[in-house]
C-alpha cells in the first residue's frame, strides 16, 4: 500500500498530476462511446473508467487529505477547499478493487444498451426523435399509445442491470458506514439529506394546488384533442415519455417560428449578446443524430483546460433549441473558469449551479426580448408570442418540479431495496405527484426506461435546486442588468461573479457570495405565480 503523502501541499500537487491526464483520459474515452457506440469504444470507456476509479481508490489519498483536514492544517482556503474536495472524491472511490471493476463492468453493459436502443413501433425501428414526433404531434390515440409503449421497452432490458447496480453502490456505502448510495451520494455532494427532503416538502405543498389547476387544464385539452372522455386518459396522451413537459396549452405554433432556422446560429447570437464567444465549443461538438449515437445531450469539459464539447441531436425546433442554448450554458461557464485557478478548483461550484445557468440560458427562447432580437421576430407579434409562451414555462417549470420529486422520491426508495416491488412504486409515485392515471395491468419496469437511474445516480435533485437557483439568478440579473437578452452587463456578471471563482467555495457559500442571499424557494415559487 502506498503510505499516505502528509504534506498538504504536495498531496494537492500530486493528486493533480495524477488525476488530471486520467480524467481527460476518461472524458475522452465517454465522448467517443457517446457520439459512437461500437464495442470497441465502450470497451475503451470501461478501461479509462477504471483506471480513473482506481487511482481515486488509493486509500494513502484518502488518508492523507483527511488527516490534513480533521488536524486542522493547512489555514489557507484554497489548499483547505482543494483538500476538502480531494477528500470528497476519494471517498466515493474507497472501495475493494474487485466491487470498482463489476460496477464499471455494470454499467458498461447497461451503457451499451441505452445507447443502442431503438424502440419498435408497428415493425419499424425508431430513434428517439421519432418517438418524440409522434408523441408531440399525433393525435390518434392507439399511434400515441404505441409509441409511448416503444420508448418503454428498454425498461425490461435494462431493469436487471439497474437492480444489480443499486446492490453493487449500496454494498460500497455500507463498507463506509452510509446507509445506502442514495444517502452516500447526497453527503459526497455536500447536500443535506434532511433539509433537501424538508426543501421537496415545502415545493410539495406550495406547487400542488397549482398544479392540479393545471392538470385538470391539460385533462380537458387533451380529452378533446384524442376525442377521449378525461377518465380515459392514460400517460401516452401528455405529449411526452414521461410527462417531464407540458404538451401545447394554447393555439400557437412556437415550433413553427423555428422550422427554417438554424439552432446553431440563433445559439451564437444568443451568447455574443452577453460578450460570449462560443464557436470554440460548438466547433468541437458533435451536434446532429445518426445510428449508434447517445440520443441524449450533454456537455463535457475535457481537460479542464478549454477542450470544451458539447453533445446534441438537433432538429430546426424550439425544444432543441432550448437544448443547445442549455448544454451552452454548461459549455461557457467551463470556458469563463479563471484559468489560473489550480486544477482542483478549475470546475462549476457544484453540479446544481452549473445546471442554474444552463436552465436559465435554455428558457430564453421564450423570452420577448429574444423572439425580438435574436429570432427576428416583430415586436408586436414577439409581445403575443412571449405572453403564451411565458404561461408555458410556468407550465413546465410546475411539472418539472413535480417529475423532480418523482425521481427523487423514486430514487431514496430504489436504493432502500433494490429488490422490491418497482414497478408497482414508480406508479404509486407517478399518481401521486404526477395526478397521471396508471395503465391498467400494466406490470412492466417502466422505471428503467430513464437513463438517469443508472448511469447518472441520485441526480435529479440538482435539477430542481438548479431551477431554484436559476431563478435566484435571473431576479438578480433583473434587478442588476435590466434583463438578460443582450445585455453585456448580465453576460459580465456572470462571468465574473458565477463562473470565474469555480469551486473555490462550497455550493451554499459560493451562492450567497454571487448574490449577497442565500438560497431560498420564494424566487422559484414567485416565478409559478404562487
Amino acid at each position: 500500500m502506498q503510505r499516505p503523502i502528509r504534506e498538504p501541499a504536495e498531496l494537492v500537487r500530486s493528486t493533480t498530476e495524477q488525476a488530471g491526464p486520467l480524467e481527460r483520459e476518461y472524458r475522452l474515452a465517454e465522448w467517443e462511446a457517446a457520439v459512437r457506440a461500437t464495442p470497441e469504444a465502450l470497451r475503451r470507456e470501461q478501461g479509462a473508467q477504471e483506471a480513473y476509479m482506481r487511482f481515486w481508490a488509493n486509500p494513502g489519498v484518502y488518508g492523507a487529505a483527511r488527516e490534513a483536514l480533521e488536524s486542522g492544517s493547512p489555514e489557507d482556503p484554497g489548499l483547505r477547499r482543494q483538500l476538502g474536495l480531494i477528500r470528497l472524491t476519494a471517498e466515493r472511490y474507497q472501495l475493494e478493487p474487485v466491487l470498482l471493476e463489476r460496477i464499471a463492468s455494470t454499467e458498461a453493459q447497461v451503457r451499451e444498451r441505452y445507447y443502442n436502443f431503438r424502440g419498435v413501433v408497428d415493425g419499424r425501428a425508431r430513434s428517439d426523435n421519432e418517438l418524440d414526433e409522434i408523441l408531440r404531434s399525433s393525435a390518434d390515440s392507439g399511434e400515441v399509445r404505441r409509441a409511448w409503449e416503444a420508448s418503454k421497452q428498454v425498461g425490461a432490458q435494462v431493469a436487471g442491470g439497474v437492480r444489480e447496480l443499486a446492490r453493487l453502490r449500496n454494498q460500497a456505502a455500507r463498507e463506509q458506514g452510509y446507509r445506502d448510495h442514495f444517502q452516500r451520494s447526497l453527503a459526497l455532494d455536500e447536500i443535506d439529506e434532511a433539509g433537501l427532503f424538508a426543501l421537496f416538502e415545502r415545493l410539495d405543498r406550495a406547487t400542488l394546488p397549482l398544479f392540479a389547476s393545471l392538470k385538470d387544464r391539460l385533462d380537458r385539452l387533451r380529452a378533446g384533442r384524442f376525442g377521449l372522455p378525461v377518465e380515459a386518459l392514460r400517460p401516452w396522451h401528455y405529449g411526452e415519455r414521461f410527462f417531464q413537459s407540458p404538451p401545447p396549452l394554447e393555439p400557437i405554433d412556437l415550433d413553427g417560428l423555428f422550422a427554417d432556422r438554424d439552432p446553431v446560429e440563433l445559439a451564437a447570437a444568443t451568447y455574443s449578446g452577453l460578450g460570449m464567444d462560443v464557436r470554440g465549443i460548438l466547433a468541437a461538438s458533435d451536434l446532429y443524430p445518426r445510428a449508434g449515437k447517445n440520443q441524449h445531450a450533454f456537455c463535457t469539459h475535457i481537460d479542464r483546460g478549454g477542450d470544451i464539447r458539447t453533445l446534441n441531436n438537433l432538429v430546426p425546433n424550439r425544444r432543441w433549441t432550448e437544448t443547445l442554448l442549455h448544454e451552452l450554458g454548461h459549455g461557457v461557464y467551463e470556458q469563463y473558469l479563471d484559468p489560473e485557478l489550480p486544477w482542483l478548483l478549475r470546475q462549476p461550484s457544484h453540479s446544481l449551479t452549473t445546471e442554474a445557468v444552463a436552465i436559465l440560458m435554455g428558457s430564453l427562447t421564450g423570452d420577448e426580448p429574444w423572439l425580438r432580437k435574436v429570432l427576428g421576430v416583430a415586436p408586436p407579434r414577439a409581445r403575443e408570442i412571449a405572453a403564451a409562451a411565458g404561461r408555458l414555462e410556468q407550465a413546465g417549470r410546475l411539472v418539472f418540479t413535480r417529475w423532480c420529486l418523482v425521481m427523487t422520491h423514486f430514487e431514496r426508495r430504489l436504493y432502500a431495496d433494490p429488490d422490491g416491488d418497482l414497478d408497482s412504486l414508480w406508479w404509486e409515485l407517478v399518481e401521486r405527484y404526477q395526478l397521471l392515471r396508471r395503465p391498467e395491468g400494466r406490470r412492466s419496469p417502466d422505471w428503467a426506461a430513464k437513463i438517469h437511474l443508472a448511469l447518472v445516480p441520485v441526480y435529479y435533485q440538482n435539477y430542481q435546486l438548479g431551477h431554484l437557483a436559476a431563478e435566484h439568478f435571473r431576479h438578480h440579473l433583473v434587478r442588476e442588468a435590466g434583463g438578460i437578452v443582450d445585455r453585456g452587463q448580465a453576460g459580465l456578471w456572470l462571468r465574473e461573479r458565477v463562473f470565474r471563482p469555480g469551486a473555490g467555495e462550497d455550493w451554499q457559500s459560493h451562492i450567497r457570495s454571487a448574490t449577497g442571499e442565500a438560497l431560498a424557494p420564494e424566487y422559484f415559487v414567485e416565478s409559478l405565480g404562487g
